[in-house]
């Protein structure tokens, strides 16, 4: 059986540019395909799509005052602890059911491998990381605010009294709720670097995978070997995943040539029961990663970045080689397709991909059964070396498995919101703050 430690623990997408290329590197130019450019300003932030509703194959998640209740975080998704960590490298506690909070990046004064705890913001510090976010934070007890912490056995004497500067907050209110998120690099407002930034050249793997990067993500890993797993393709239903998102600050010091950017997202992860039963050395798993606000040192104009304007599929080294489906988000009704077969990926019902500060948009896409199939056929076809045109559903079945075309086979791994920023100059500091009011990936309905 595939090792699912090895494929989706770690930064769910590489640094900057499009296609999985670093944000240093020259992006692949796409083609116009049936996109079009970057939609125009006049896009309302709602949704076209149904309510939401809780249900048996849905991950519906707001922060209510519920959560502040004494181990109420422990519970959701069907864990039994919250996990909460910079760098997380153990199997046993990284990818058990539950609520994640992970920190991804080098810690000063930290030996490589190493992770480490998390620490509860001070009151000052949550009102300026929440200023920055620009959401609501009067009910994010001590136990709900976390940044990374230097009291690690793999920490020198230096960084033990060290923390910071990323952090997220819980806001667990019935009708403000919220979860903030800020991700910083670079020298802060103190004129010294902060004690958790960017990885090095060197990259997450020691090869450059995601170097000068740092991301902060939120995970709500789902129990998927239950005799009841969330189905979101159930019946005849399109996935669908939805987040009530916000963008506050986006400061992009740059000098030079080299460009930073940085990225907040919604992402799902879905698995074929069937796969992970009877193949070996096959990754079993897609990830749809949503970009919901990407800006870009350099860029001001969107529509005219070749790279931007149509999906792709691509693996992610970091996570072992996974099929990654990667893309913008357009306006409601519109079709993101994939740039090289010109397939269609996903369709919008929501928001378009910002890029400046926004407030309370409602980004939503679905994915179709066919449109998943889309996906299986592009890796199948890569991963065999043959044309598409030649696939044959034996073929499928040797990467994807027997039920690679059972809608009731794939099931949700988990649900995520992300953000990440690319920084390779250490002097100048490259943020953003945000967060979300509500994840749900489920069926269309």
């Amino acid at each position: 059986m595939t090792s699912l430690f090895a494929i989706a623990l770690l930064v769910a997408a590489c640094g900057g540019g499009g296609g999985g290329a670093g944000a240093d590197e020259t992006p692949p130019s796409g083609t116009d395909g049936t996109n079009g450019g970057t939609p125009p300003p006049s896009d309302p932030g709602g949704s076209t799509g149904p309510t939401p509703q809780d249900g048996p194959d849905a991950l519906y998640f707001r922060p209510s005052s519920a959560l502040a209740a004494a181990g109420a975080l422990d519970r959701i998704s069907g864990g039994n602890a919250l996990f909460a960590a910079w760098n997380p490298n153990d199997p046993k506690t990284a990818l058990r059911p539950g609520m994640k909070i992970m920190f991804f990046g080098q810690a000063q004064g930290c030996a490589g491998g190493t992770e480490g705890p998390l620490t509860a913001l001070s009151d000052s510090r949550l009102a300026k990381v929440a200023g920055l976010t620009t959401l609501p934070h009067a009910a994010a007890l001590p136990s709900l605010r976390w940044t990374p912490s230097g009291r690690a056995n793999g920490c020198d004497s230096q960084a033990q009294d060290r923390d910071g500067a990323s952090a997220v907050f819980v806001n667990a209110d019935d009708n403000a709720g919220a979860v903030g998120m800020l991700t910083t690099s670079g020298k802060q407002d103190d004129g010294a670097s902060p004690f958790f930034g960017p990885y090095s050249a060197a990259g997450q793997n020691g090869a450059g995978t995601n170097a000068y990067i740092t991301g902060t993500f939120i995970n709500f890993r789902q129990v998927w070997g239950a005799a009841d797993p969330l189905q979101p393709w159930t019946g005849a239903a399109s996935a669908r995943v939805r987040s009530v998102q916000s963008l506050g600050a986006v400061q992009l010091e740059t000098t030079g040539d080299k460009p930073v950017q940085v990225k907040q997202q919604m992402m799902a992860t879905f698995l074929n029961r069937s796969c992970m039963k009877e193949t070996s050395g096959q990754p079993c798993q897609i990830q749809y990663l949503f970009n919901t606000a990407i800006a870009r040192s350099g860029v001001s104009d969107w529509s005219q970045v070749a790279w931007f304007k149509n999906g792709d599929v691509w693996f992610d080294i970091a996570q072992g080689g996974i099929p990654i489906v990667d893309g913008p988000i357009y306006t409601s009704g519109m079709i993101t397709s994939d740039s090289k077969t010109k397939l269609p990926l996903f369709v919008s019902q929501g928001s378009a991909t910002q890029h400046q500060a926004f407030s309370n948009r409602t980004f939503d896409v679905t994915v179709g059964f066919d449109q998943l199939t889309n996906v299986l056929r592009i890796v199948a076809a890569r991963k065999l070396g043959v044309e598409m045109a030649t696939l044959t559903d034996s073929q499928l079945a040797s990467v994807w498995g027997s039920g690679w075309n059972d809608r009731n086979e794939w099931v949700l791994l988990s649900g995520h919101v992300g953000q990440e920023v690319y920084n390779p100059n250490s002097d100048h500091k490259v943020q953003i703050g945000g967060g979300f009011k509500s994840l749900f990936v489920g069926p269309q309905g």
